[in-house]
């Protein structure tokens, strides 16, 4: 796992005789990182250094913080072979499905960037009379265009540096990829187990995203906002806040069926939308003077100021960001990888940033297919976090991203492991989330017995729980010792870059 970053990046290495199976999973840093190009050439430097073949790359889903890198260091990628590129069926050209989602996600981002325009050029960026905000995990909102904010950077485009060209959008970057890769493989959940880049001993469970548009989309919301606008047939909200941006634009106006939308899903009946300036009248509201003068007026009166919502319903275009950024989480590919056979096998588990429905669908799938779940020798999705001994912890261990009942509860291995890719100072004080969401850290801490990898410590750090060995439900000294004999820390000329965790023998035997 590369560290000191707030984004995904994992090399993976698997023995195959004299030869060795490289498999890179993910290369991102979240935009606004200080020396965020720096730290991506330093981490390719030491990819290329350890490879110049990488037998399978897996993009989880598009978001910066999960492929930024290969756009920093393109140079230094540029002569490294890609044989094959892995990524979810939602990416697939080909699917009718993935298309239809991808172009729901252009549309909600160009909805979301001329709101952002628009908002951000009449002043409301620096809206002087909003009042911090704070979401159930801990994150805090300053505006409501710090949802546009963010969400924007995770797609690269935006007021930020990164999305000044569109090859450095995360289209961009993952076009690129494909073209740069000997194959391109979409993988299915639930489809046929089958061995990685030929390896007997590791086996290859597709776990996610689900093909249920419920479950797709299906994310934890806050209490403080709920998380309940998209962009979608089903979205009031959507049809209000476009109708918004669109008569803010000069040019710009709704079509009939647009109109239609609005007029079905208006709270109040078409009669009473009342036209405060020209334009609003092409979307059909009254252009009645009288109507206008009264309705302004009473709006206008100081004693009502207290009333007035000229800026609240701005809330609209963060709450469809987030949700946005969450539907996108919940597209990530996610794999379980099973080292050995027979019940002394191992499993290590990447579900880049599945959010809850992504974690939901894994119960329904069986391998091999047509089989139930009691058969023996089958494996499901329980049986396979049974044998999880290295969980890589989704979205930076935030507070929606790692299920409890059907998720972490169920890893009951003895030896696992958990890393997190987080970067604690910067996403607290710059992005003010709360990552990772301290019960959740607090659990893996229980789970794993100590060992939990960040990206934001040291080997140092393990040694202070290592202290607690042999007391009541602590690992033992010589577990401990086992466990930091198979941790090392990679460094290059400028200091840390990476840890390694080694899988102990039997796993792979």
């Amino acid at each position: 796992m590369y560290r000191d970053i707030l984004g995904d990046c994992f090399l993976l290495r698997f023995p195959d005789g004299e030869k060795t199976v490289h498999m890179l999973i993910d290369f991102g840093i979240l935009q606004g990182m200080p020396l965020a190009k720096e730290r991506a050439r330093r981490i390719m430097t030491d990819i290329v250094s350890v490879t110049d073949v990488i037998d399978i790359l897996v993009v989880t889903h598009e978001h910066v913080d999960h492929l930024s890198g290969f756009y920093h260091a393109r140079d230094i990628f540029e002569p490294v072979t890609v044989k094959e590129l892995w990524l979810a069926w939602t990416e697939d050209p080909r699917d009718d499905q993935a298309n239809r989602l991808r172009q729901g996600r252009k549309t909600a981002m160009s909805l979301l960037e001329k709101s952002y325009n628009a908002f951000a050029a009449r002043g409301f960026a620096q809206e002087a009379d909003l009042e911090e905000d704070q979401g159930e995990d801990g994150s805090k909102h300053t505006s409501p265009l710090d949802g546009l904010r963010n969400v924007m950077s995770f797609s690269g485009i935006g007021p930020s540096s990164l999305g000044a060209t569109a090859d450095a959008t995360t289209a961009g970057i993952l076009n690129t990829l494909k073209a740069r890769a000997q194959s391109v493989r979409y993988l299915e959940p639930g489809q046929d187990v089958f061995a990685l880049a030929g390896l007997s001993y590791v086996k290859t469970y597709v776990m996610g995203p689900p093909r249920d548009d419920v479950l797709l989309h299906k994310s934890d919301p806050s209490k403080a906002r709920p998380e309940v606008y998209a962009l979608s047939a089903d979205s009031n909200d959507g049809y209000f806040l476009s109708t918004a941006v669109s008569l803010m634009e000069d040019g710009v106006l709704l079509d009939a069926d647009a109109r239609q939308k609005l007029k079905l899903s208006l709270p109040f009946g078409f009669r009473n939308l009342i036209a405060i300036d020209p334009k609003s009248g092409t979307v059909g509201a009254q252009q009645d003077p009288i109507a206008q003068e009264t309705f302004l007026k009473r709006y206008n009166d100081p004693e009502d100021e207290w009333r007035r919502v000229d800026v609240d319903w701005l809330w609209a275009s963060e709450t469809i960001a987030l949700k946005l950024d969450s539907d996108t989480n919940n597209t990530s590919l996610v794999l379980a990888l099973e080292i050995g056979t027979g019940s002394d096998s191992r499993v290590m588990l990447f579900p880049g940033d599945a959010q809850v429905g992504n974690w939901l669908s894994w119960s329904t799938y069986v391998w091999p297919k047509g089989k139930q779940p009691q058969d023996e020798g089958v494996a499901t999705s329980q049986s396979l976090l049974a044998k999880t001994v290295l969980y890589k912890v989704g979205h930076h261990a935030s507070h929606n991203a790692t299920l409890r009942e059907q998720g972490l509860e169920l890893m009951t291995h003895r030896e696992l492991v958990a890393m997190i890719p987080v970067q604690q100072e910067f996403a607290n004080k710059s992005k003010h989330w709360n990552m990772p969401f301290p019960s959740l850290l607090k659990r893996l801490e229980e789970k794993t017995l100590g060992r939990v990898i960040r990206a934001d410590r040291a080997k140092s750090d393990l040694q202070a729980p290592a202290t607690n060995a042999d007391t009541a439900g602590q690992l033992t000294p010589q577990e401990w010792a086992g466990f930091l004999a198979n941790l090392r820390e990679i460094s290059d000329l400028e200091g840390p870059v990476a840890l390694e965790y080694r899988l102990p023998a039997p796993a792979i035997v």
